[in-house]
């Protein structure tokens, strides 16, 4: 049998990095289906119909596409869209989804609709695709889905919805790529070029003083064209030997971006003084890893008999005295509740409100009933999955369909507790604590951590933002939950962790790294040499076995 037409599809294919690699994959013989509505950069108004589509320039020099105008936040419509294409041309071969938009949206501003419109584009959308395209993929043993997040989800930025939905992509990739089909890949681009959006982000940050971009300048970056290469390439056949990466494209450049891992762990049961532990070791060994972004062990052991010490640490003045306390998790806010007791801070229990406006009501309504406050610790539970029969790639799908509601929920205390602080002139310490034990959970923490990390930056100094992942049961984690949040509500030296990604699990807290690249490859694009994946190899340090074949 002779092999049938590949097929691609491009959300966002309508212009900029999205056309570019249509574009490419229309030149490399393939059916190229261009999803995108045609929408303003903020999504509210359809534009006029371009005098030129990209579909139409595909087919114009010699190839097959078709357009479609379906938004990736319509579900039903996307899953007929793939389905209607491989009952007319026998497969789904490939999926790239860049379709996005941008709003303003940051820790201590934006709308509450601009968040949700983003998180609603940008990972919500993602979702969508994944839910159409894995089974179809899954059934027929090859596939590839190439997802896009960004520098903003995994470096230091204030781009609020934007950057935690870019982070979720980036955690979704690491997970699900691992657990993708046979013959299926999933990995993520984070790619730079002088699109729209990025000069609509540059001329905002201009106008209210920002340094927008990192420094990044039209001058230095590829154009949108130039990144078709390496987008067609991350999705043709002969990339099935790589799944669930993050890699940085740039056009003369490629990088791999690592994922979050454990850079110090300590003990934490038994002992015999919790707080003895977290006095010595978070601020020596934590803080120094934080920042340093890697671990200062390896040599003499750093610390004496602190485990077995019975004595508790000396009770530095403690700058927090009243706190509220957000939670749905009885036993852990109980734990919490009584930690923060021991140390005479006066604990004041609130339910999780959804939403900007309920939890500002919320807050201030306690404000007004119970006085000032100086922390907020959210603990909101996760929603468990509806389909516990799942395993593999459909659990990992199953566990992040309620993300952006979560996700919503604490952005929700977030901005709440920005505002307060903006209109009281006063300094509050923000712990969020997230539900870890699920693949989706793990991902809402990941956003959570890149959210806080922009915190003291955005409010100037007024919130400093923890957050901590929690990989076990309320039950198994909430003393040294309770702990770690006294530790970063009173201690002198706590604020070093602000924005860190701290992790409690069965009997030990940990640290873990933010992403980074972790190898670089600069050919001067946008020609690919034939040597890249053989490097890439050595830096991912994949074994080089194929995830699938060649579809039939």
């Amino acid at each position: 049998m002779s092999r049938r037409q590949r097929v691609a599809v491009v959300t966002g294919g309508g212009g900029g990095i999205g056309a570019g690699i249509a574009d490419e994959l229309g030149r490399g013989g393939w059916f190229v289906v261009t999803v995108d509505p045609l929408v303003t950069l903020d999504g509210t108004e359809r534009l006029p119909e371009p005098e030129e589509s990209t579909a139409g320039r595909i087919v114009a020099a010699g190839g097959s596409a078709r357009a479609s105008s379906v938004s990736v936040t319509d579900g039903d419509a996307v899953r007929r869209l793939f389905a209607e294409l491989v009952d007319e041309h026998g497969g789904l071969d490939a999926v790239v989804n860049v379709a996005g938009i941008t709003r303003q949206t940051y820790f201590g501003k934006g709308s509450e609709q601009d968040w949700l419109a983003v998180l609603g584009v940008h990972l919500a959308g993602y979702l969508n695709v994944l839910d159409a395209a894995l089974p179809l993929m899954a059934d027929a043993g090859h596939g590839r889905i190439l997802g896009i997040t960004s520098g903003s989800g995994w470096r230091e930025a204030d781009a609020g919805a934007y950057s935690c939905a870019k982070r979720a992509v980036a955690a979704l990739t690491w997970q699900l790529g691992r657990q993708a089909p046979p013959g299926v890949t999933v990995n993520a681009m984070s790619p730079i070029a002088a699109t729209r959006m990025m000069a609509s982000a540059l001329e905002r940050a201009r106008k209210e003083g920002r340094s927008g971009g990192g420094g990044i300048s039209f001058l230095t970056v590829a154009s949108p064209e130039d990144l078709g290469p390496i987008g067609a390439h991350l999705v043709d056949d002969g990339f099935g030997w790589c799944s669930g990466q993050v890699l940085f494209a740039g056009g003369p450049e490629v990088a791999v971006i690592d994922e979050p891992r454990l850079i110090e762990v300590v003990r934490t049961e038994p002992v015999a003084s919790l707080a003895r532990v977290l006095d010595v070791v978070v601020p020596a060994a934590f803080a120094e890893a934080e920042a340093q972004q890697a671990s200062a062990g390896g040599g003499n052991p750093r610390f004496g008999p602190i485990f077995d010490e019975p004595t508790e640490p000396e009770v530095a003045p403690v700058p927090v005295r009243s706190c509220a306390v957000v939670s749905d998790r009885p036993l852990l806010a109980a734990s919490i509740a009584a930690a923060l007791e021991s140390r005479s801070i006066r604990c004041h229990h609130v339910e999780p409100a959804r939403g900007f406006l309920d939890a500002a009501e919320a807050l201030n309504s306690l404000i007004a009933a119970t006085g000032p406050i100086d922390a907020v610790v959210v603990a909101a539970a996760g929603r468990p999955s509806s389909d516990a029969e799942a395993e593999g790639w459909e659990r990992v799908l199953a566990e992040h369909r309620d993300i952006v509601e979560q996700l919503h929920i604490d952005a929700g205390w977030a901005r709440a507790t920005a505002d307060y602080a903006a209109g009281a002139a006063r300094p509050v310490r923000l712990v969020t604590l997230t539900d870890a034990t699920s693949s989706g959970g793990r991902s809402r923490a990941q956003a959570s951590a890149q959210h806080a990390r922009v915190a003291a930056g955005a409010t100037d100094g007024r919130v400093t933002a923890f957050a901590v992942g929690l990989e076990a049961s309320e039950e198994l984690v909430g003393r040294t939950s309770g702990g770690l949040v006294v530790h970063l509500l009173s201690h002198p030296e706590a604020g070093a962790l602000g924005g860190a990604e701290l992790v409690v699990g069965d009997g030990w807290l940990g640290l873990r790294s933010h992403p980074r690249p972790i190898g670089s490859i600069t050919y001067g694009g946008p020609a690919l040499p034939g040597w890249l994946d053989g490097r890439l190899r050595d830096i991912v340090g994949s074994t080089g076995h194929p995830r699938g074949g060649p579809p039939g």
